[in-house]
């Protein structure tokens, strides 16, 4: 996506590894996935599957943008049993037909870039498809409950030594948000500015295609474990098949 091109060269410094995620994956393997068979959808650079091979786990990893592939590439040690590929979500599961997978994580806001319910929806489904029985998906959204409810206009700045990211948005009148950022290094002064349509994907539509594709699932309010509310930042999901 031309979005995440512009930003490629920006965004591990924007984004840093995040070991409340990493943790967060563990625990649900009981602390050892060696060996476990893993798919990162919606990849970006690399950070969170390279850090899942490092712990012995085979993963497979792929982003729709090849430049976010490309990066990913140049930082994956050569040792790991861990393969990058530029994909579509709603390739899932043609793309992986032979593979059962033990777990499948879809982090960092990547599932509403869908643009609408019935691709979200798809996805769930191909992702279940290619779980072994038993296995988890994992994946993580803004809480758009409370973006929606508080007419919510904006996400926290970050900013970082070279790079500040000003990330609004924008409710359309077709029910999607626009979601514009603004992406300036200190260093050249330039402004990059983008914007994307992203699918709000509510708690009860999430809870009802769940419903349809797993055995159990929980939601929480963020990697630390917390009780998901109406008011929490994030949503995230631990579902099994």
């Amino acid at each position: 996506m031309a979005f995440y091109d512009k930003i490629v060269v920006a965004y591990d410094e924007l984004f840093p590894p995040n070991a409340q995620q990493l943790n967060f994956v563990l625990k649900l393997r009981n602390e050892s996935i060696s060996h476990s068979k893993i798919l990162d959808v919606g990849c970006g650079t690399g950070s969170l599957a390279i850090a899942l091979a490092r712990t012995g786990a085979l993963v497979r990893a792929f982003d729709y943008d090849a430049q976010m592939v490309a990066k990913a590439e140049e930082k994956r040690p050569q040792a790991l049993n861990l393969a990058f590929s530029q994909g579509d979500m709603l390739e899932v599961a043609h793309t992986y037909a032979d593979v059962n997978f033990d777990m499948v994580v879809c982090l960092g806001n990547t599932l509403v870039h869908m643009p609408d319910l019935m691709s979200v929806t798809k996805v769930v489904a191909d992702v279940a498809q290619r779980l072994a029985t038993g296995g988890h998906f994992v994946f993580q959204i803004i809480n758009y409950d409370r973006i929606i409810a508080n007419q919510v206009t904006s996400l926290p700045t970050i900013d970082t030594t070279h790079f500040n990211f000003v990330r609004k948005y924008h409710h359309q009148t077709d029910g999607l948000i626009g979601f514009e950022t603004i992406l300036t290094d200190k260093k050249e002064g330039s402004e990059i500015v983008s914007r994307v349509p992203l699918y709000p994907l509510k708690k009860r539509d999430v809870v009802e295609i769940l419903q349809s594709y797993f055995s159990s699932f929980k939601l929480y309010g963020g990697f630390d474990g917390s009780e998901w509310t109406p008011e929490s930042f994030a949503l995230v999901v631990d579902a099994v098949k």
